[in-house]
Parts: structure tokens; sequence; C-alpha cells
């Protein structure tokens, strides 16, 4: 299964990471070096020039993502870096900005290292983006490892790591100790049921029967803006409560989404268990 990482914003030369990532004993001379919106031999100057045009030499200067296999995948690192060169003309955060890729084979396990320019060669904005778009990566990766026939992993957490954001300093205190267990709310209980159902739903109806196995009905009406979720004590909470508390995305089109994700994801993984 190939993984999406963010490694990290970095303030040094944009020379530095590209010499790297470039090295020719990682990258079987060079040969799995590829540019995306700009030539591989020129890249570092062109990424430069970049910069200048738009008097944005400051600050941040690239993003580095690495896109990993297990060791266990039975794949080529020409065929990872085929599978890079897609990935990158299909990323939309990439679009606007010089992009040098590299495949790696020196370790046990194949990996894509991308370093992305901070500053567009279109208009000069900088590079930016946020836990959703992050997402849609790793989505995107799904999808390209599918297509080709390589294994995928589960887009998404454990519901013990469920992510609380709550503002409110006396809602987020009460939260906090009901993650670790030391008082009991409806709410995480709530929350917890609801990630771990969507994870193994397929359809609309299949995550109802699951929530219900758990104890929980759901008020799920085409008619209605929320899906209201409520506890055998009857006690209620509305999807935008839980998507504000634990940024979980739990709309009505975000679940149905996920649910195609999820049955696309168990075909594929039945058709590779009959290999």
């Amino acid at each position: 299964m190939a993984i999406i990482k963010s490694v990290k914003n970095s303030h040094s030369q944009v020379k530095q990471i590209i010499n790297y990532v470039t090295k020719k004993e990682k990258t079987i001379g060079k040969k799995l070096c590829s540019a995306f919106n700009c030539n591989i031999d020129t890249a570092i100057q062109e990424m430069q020039t970049t910069k200048e045009l738009y008097n944005k030499t400051k600050g941040r200067t690239y993003k580095h993502f690495v896109q990993s296999f297990p060791p266990t995948e039975k794949i080529t690192p020409e065929q990872a870096h085929q599978l890079a060169k897609e990935y990158v003309k299909h990323c939309p955060l990439f679009s606007d900005f010089e992009v040098v890729y590299a495949t790696h084979m020196d370790r046990e396990h194949i990996h894509t290292h991308f370093v992305i320019n901070s500053v567009s060669f279109i208009d000069g904005h900088k590079f930016q983006m946020s836990k959703k778009d992050l997402e849609d990566m790793k989505i995107l990766n799904n999808k390209l490892c599918m297509k080709h026939g390589f294994s995928i992993c589960e887009i998404g957490k454990k519901s013990n790591n469920l992510n609380l954001v709550s503002y409110d300093t006396n809602k987020y205190q009460f939260l906090k100790k009901a993650k670790k267990g030391k008082v009991k709310s409806y709410v995480h209980e709530t929350a917890i049921a609801v990630y771990d159902s969507m994870q193994a739903s397929t359809s609309k109806e299949e995550f109802i029967m699951n929530m219900e196995k758990k104890g929980f009905s759901v008020n799920w009406q085409d008619n209605h803006k929320y899906i209201v979720f409520i506890n055998a004590d009857g006690k209620k909470v509305r999807d935008s409560n839980l998507q504000k508390t634990y940024n979980l995305q739990i709309g009505k089109d975000d679940l149905l989404a996920l649910f195609k994700d999820n049955s696309l994801q168990k075909k594929h993984t039945a058709r590779h268990r009959k290999r």
C-alpha cells in the first residue's frame, strides 16, 4: 500500500533538497528523476527565477512530500516512478507549481520524493494546503494504486485517535477527559460509534445498520439538512456538532463519497485475494 506523507516546509535553499533527492546512487543514475512544469536539468534555476520574478525569495522555499511503498509490495522502481508521474499530473495542488520528483531504491522500501516550489509560476501565490487537501491527496493515491493493481490502505485514523478541535474551553477539557476514559460523555461515545461505523460501511443502509449494532439510531432523511444520532438513552447529537468538535467530515455528501470509496476498496481487496 502506497502512503503519502507531508514531510515539511523548509526555509533552506531549494538547491539542497533537489540535489539530495536526485542523487545518482539513489535513483539509478538519475534515470528515476523527473519534473513537472519545469525541466529536470534546470529546475533549480527555474524555481529560483519564479521566486525572484514575484519578489518572494524569503520564507518557505519548498514543500516536500513522500510516496512510499512497503517492502512487501510487488512493484519495480520504474513502476513506482510512473505512478508518481501520474500522481503529479492529476494532483490539483501541484497544477500551478514547478515540481521535481525522484524515486529512490536505496532502502528496503521503494519511495518517491516530491519537491514543490513554494511560489506559483502562474501568478506568484504561495503554496498552501489544508487537512482536507491532504486527505484528498491520499484518496487520489489510493485511486491510482487501484488502477494499477497495487494494494491500498484505509483513509483516516482509528477511533481512539479522534482529533479533538473544540474551541469551547470547558467543552474541550471535558471531552479531553472523556478521551482518556476519566469521564463518560455521550457525545464522545457517539463520535467513536460514528467513526468506526463509517470506516466499515459501503452504503447508507449499511452505515445505519452498523450504528444500530452499537446501540445508536440514525435519523437520516433526504429533506432534512442534518443527520441526527440518538443513543440508547434518547440523547441526540447532530452531525454538524461532531464535525466541529472532532473535525470529522460526516455531512451527507461526505459520507456517501466515503461509502463509495470503501466499496471500491472492498472490491479491489477481494480481487487481490483471488490472485
